[in-house]
């Protein structure tokens, strides 16, 4: 064969072979592995799943005790190192900033004479309070007499605010007592955040009340701040009132009584569990209901 032949064929076998690899570089090829799985244009929103009332009572409970407990913790310390101080000046600033003041259900911090006068008050859009007696109040006239710590029912406060209290002694160098420090809390803002915390990804009827009848938290927020004892909108239901006496009177009960379901006027059947938490003689019922279709 000629040469000029032997070129020309060279040249032709080449250009196959590159007419071949593009066709199989760009030739789409289906793809059998998980890449070929089409991704939905929206993720699948699922109901939170019900937790069971006795698991939500006692996931509940601990958590509220565990916040309130770390308070209470908070608190003993500020008290502690309030001892050497004159209650006022930088170093009693610098202590009461110390403790937790951005928590939401946090209001503000004091440092309290032995008379019951606020004599410092953290942080500063309170300090109008300084000054001010609050040696009537009955957790600092307890806290006097016993020299104990204390927790207060929710109360109006000289702030403004209705708020619950929990008060140190504050024992001078020389083992004298010397005052109490004091921290106010929002009883509705930490019981939510702490329900919240024990009931993430899980849903459950619970609520919170105090020995006075005093509706602390319930998912319902209509009925927050309302007394189960005197309300209008219980009063018309003995059945409910019955229970719910009988929850201030015992730590740890259960119950039954017919009442609306939640937003909504239908009437169910409520199934309750309740236990208490607290500090220092003063509690809270946690309350866990099971609602089924009234008969």
């Amino acid at each position: 064969m000629e040469r000029k032949s032997l070129v020309l064929l060279g040249l032709g076998l080449v250009l196959i072979a590159v007419a071949i690899v593009l066709a199989v570089q760009f030739t789409p090829v289906p793809s059998t592995g998980p890449a070929a799985t089409t991704m939905p244009t929206q993720a699948t929103l699922r109901a939170p799943a019900t937790l069971a009332p006795g698991d939500a009572l006692t996931a509940v409970a601990s958590s509220v005790q565990a916040a309130l407990d770390r308070l209470d913790r908070d608190t003993a310390t500020a008290a502690k190192a309030l001892g050497p101080t004159a209650m006022t000046g930088n170093e009693t600033r610098r202590i009461l900033r110390d403790l937790p003041l951005g928590s939401p259900a946090v209001i503000d911090a004091a440092a309290v004479s032995k008379e019951g006068v606020m004599l410092t008050v953290e942080p500063a859009e309170y300090a109008s309070a300084e000054g001010a007696d609050i040696g009537a109040q009955e957790q600092v006239r307890r806290l006097r007499s016993t020299q104990q710590p204390v927790m207060s029912r929710v109360f109006r406060t000289v702030e403004g605010v209705n708020a619950t209290d929990i008060e140190y002694p504050v024992v001078a160098t020389s083992g004298q007592f010397n005052g109490s420090a004091s921290l106010l809390i929002r009883p509705t803002v930490l019981l939510s955040m702490a329900v919240q915390e024990a009931l993430t990804g899980k849903s459950a009827e619970v609520y919170v009340m105090d020995t006075d009848g005093l509706l602390l938290y319930d998912r319902d927020a209509a009925e927050v701040g309302r007394y189960a004892f005197s309300d209008p909108m219980y009063a018309n239901n003995p059945e409910l009132l019955a229970v719910a006496k009988r929850m201030a009177a015992e730590p740890q009960g259960t119950g039954s009584y017919t009442f609306a379901a939640e937003g909504s006027a239908t009437p169910v059947r409520k199934e309750v569990a309740w236990t208490s938490v607290g500090l220092h003689g003063t509690q809270w019922r946690v309350v866990a209901a099971n609602a089924t279709p009234s008969a």
